[in-house]
């Protein structure tokens, strides 16, 4: 179902994607190593991984790192290790010789347990052995294994150096192809560092995949189809008018569709829900980052009041909290097009989404 609000898992459910899964199947086709799936929040990275992960019919592991991140308050090791191991072995058919081999491949390493998927160690593992063998049964078996870690940019909120370990993997395992998706594409950047001659990956190729918003076409034909699929008719003036609020963002949409469609509610009920949702997930997302300065806040919401350039933001951050030097404000700028909540034009800075801007507008900040 188009209106479902979990990621897709079929390609039926996916709506176009057709140049960024291209993309992702030559990618694996090439044998490359890095592959990246970019793009700003609920555009639908994950359910394009999902999808091609299952397409592909190779083994693979998919691990969500900031739900990790979330229940650890960092990335250890061994948890990551449980994730990788757990998840490729459940990628294998339940019987045959591919996931027992995998199984004898990983039983001689030391401190491990297996059970069916079950994976315990009785020692602090050693990851790069793990990839290794991974890496060694791949190869026997004449398979390209895909590890996908999904908000890959919370890895660089640990004390292990991830990115050493993915650049040893992309130098040394070559049949192994490791696929990271970030929403925070300038965090995601500065964690794997391609440009950064002092980071481990310096100099590697990496292929790019950005995912962008539907077109206000694509935004209407797929409130169509998906008001379609469960028989319902809407009228066109609806469908302009909610295209108009959530603009081209596949999140959004499918929400409003399932609110619709689904729950039938009204149109205008349906929007109020939409955005009072929508209100307590942004401010969900929001709380770490304003736990580090409530100056963010203020920032965006000078955004979201429509001021675009750098002097009218910092004139509206000082008229809220005093004086800032110029410095420590644009890095506070800068670190907010990192985290994706705004984008720099040529015309100045706008949040890219339109309901994060009109919650935002709504939402009361205290400057701190």
């Amino acid at each position: 179902m188009l209106f479902d609000l979990q990621p897709k898992t079929r390609r039926e459910d996916l709506y176009d994607r057709e140049k960024e899964f291209r993309e992702f199947e030559d990618a694996l086709h090439l044998g490359e190593k890095l592959v990246l799936i970019l793009g700003i929040r609920r555009l639908g990275k994950s359910s394009l991984l999902n999808v091609a992960l299952s397409e592909s019919n190779l083994p693979h592991a998919k691990i969500d790192v900031r739900s990790l991140y979330f229940t650890h308050g960092s990335i250890p090791q061994e948890m990551l290790a449980k994730r990788i191991l757990g998840s490729l072995i459940s990628s294998l058919p339940p019987s045959g010789k591919l996931r027992l081999g995998m199984i004898e491949a990983l039983s001689s390493i030391k401190g491990l347990r297996l059970s069916g998927v079950h994976v315990e160690f009785e020692k602090k593992p050693d990851l790069a052995e793990i990839l290794e063998r991974i890496n060694s049964w791949a190869e026997s078996e004449e398979k390209r294994v895909v590890i996908a870690f999904d908000e890959a940019q919370y890895l660089r909120l640990s004390g292990v150096q991830y990115d050493g370990l993915i650049a040893y993997a992309v130098d040394n395992l070559p049949a192994l192809t490791f696929v990271l998706t970030g929403s925070e594409v300038g965090m995601l950047h500065d964690f794997l560092g391609l440009d950064n001659p002092k980071k481990p990956l310096f100099g590697r190729y990496a292929r790019e995949i950005t995912l962008e918003r539907f077109s206000r076409e694509q935004s209407i034909d797929f409130l169509e189809r998906g008001f379609r699929e469960l028989g319902i008719d809407v009228s066109p003036p609806e469908l302009e008018r909610a295209v108009d609020r959530l603009d081209g963002i596949v999140g959004w949409l499918s929400m409003y569709g399932y609110l619709r469609g689904v729950r039938k509610l009204p149109e205008k009920d349906a929007l109020n829900e939409l955005f009072h949702r929508a209100e307590a997930l942004v401010k969900e997302e929001l709380s770490s980052l304003l736990s580090y300065s409530r100056r963010y806040g203020l920032i965006l919401k000078a955004v979201a009041m429509g001021n675009e350039t750098w002097s009218e933001i910092k004139e509206y951050l000082e008229f809220k909290v005093g004086r800032i030097n110029d410095a420590k404000f644009s890095l506070l700028l800068k670190n907010l097009v990192k985290y994706g909540y705004l984008d720099k034009g040529a015309s100045g800075y706008s949040i890219p989404d339109p309901v994060v801007a009109e919650v935002v507008k709504k939402v009361k900040l205290t400057p701190g």
